[in-house]
């Protein structure tokens, strides 16, 4: 459809009782109950522009991050802060952090050192992230009042995390990446679906007891969600 000033696909499916928005990059994309008239969708659009070019526009605003090669250098993440990246040969695969720098040692023999530097860390940063969340996820529980069944990390690419109707609860390992406050609401956010396992008015206070300034987390988290390898 044209005439809006920003690019629109529409997609009608037999499973939509109602219309739902998404954007992907630029294109703004709406599913529709395949018998609403073209004359309907319109007005839909018309309705939800103001919102529509809202987030076009914050889309537009955040920073763009390219994508890591995995050299020396280059600058990654931890907890919130930035690191050097140091890549040295070894007789020892390792990891470790020195002063500013994130030193990487791998084998004298690897062909492919990039890929191998890269599968490296990010074992490293899923072993860093259970214990970090495991660690916060015990000390909220205390404060919450709730028993999770299970913590996991897992690598989700759209989510921060998940939390089952039976307790278990997993995280995404790339939030280890974030400051220690937005890893605390992300804890937060998950432990409170135990009390309420919806996104209701009543939940979201649960969550501002615990989390006061979730909303600027969660700012941050929509901000920087390309920078922690998270798609739109």
């Amino acid at each position: 459809m044209e005439g809006f000033g920003f690019q629109v696909e529409v997609k009608r499916t037999d499973r939509k009782k109602s219309a739902s928005i998404a954007l992907v990059g630029t294109l703004v994309k709406i599913s529709v109950p395949k018998g609403l008239t073209d004359s309907l969708i319109r007005d839909l659009i018309i309705k939800r522009s103001p919102w529509i070019k809202k987030k076009l526009r914050e889309q537009s605003l955040r920073p763009t991050f390219k994508p890591k090669k995995y050299v020396n250098g280059e600058t990654v993440h931890y907890l919130g802060e930035d690191y050097c990246l140091q890549v040295v040969a070894g007789d020892q695969a390792s990891i470790q952090i020195v002063d500013r720098y994130l030193v990487v040692t791998v084998l004298h023999c690897e062909k492919d050192e990039e890929q191998r530097v890269r599968l490296l860390l990010e074992g490293w940063y899923q072993g860093q992230a259970f214990l970090k969340l495991k660690e916060r996820t015990e000390s909220f529980t205390k404060i919450i009042g709730v028993t999770p069944k299970s913590v996991k990390v897992k690598n989700y690419k759209s989510r921060w995390g998940s939390c089952s109707i039976s307790g278990e609860i997993t995280y995404n390992w790339r939030i280890v990446l974030a400051p220690h406050r937005v890893i605390d609401y992300v804890v937060v956010h998950e432990l409170c679906h135990l009390l309420e396992h919806n996104h209701s008015a009543r939940y979201w206070r649960h969550v501002e007891q615990y989390a006061p300034d979730w909303k600027i987390c969660r700012k941050w988290l929509r901000h920087h969600q390309q920078m922690l390898g998270i798609g739109n």
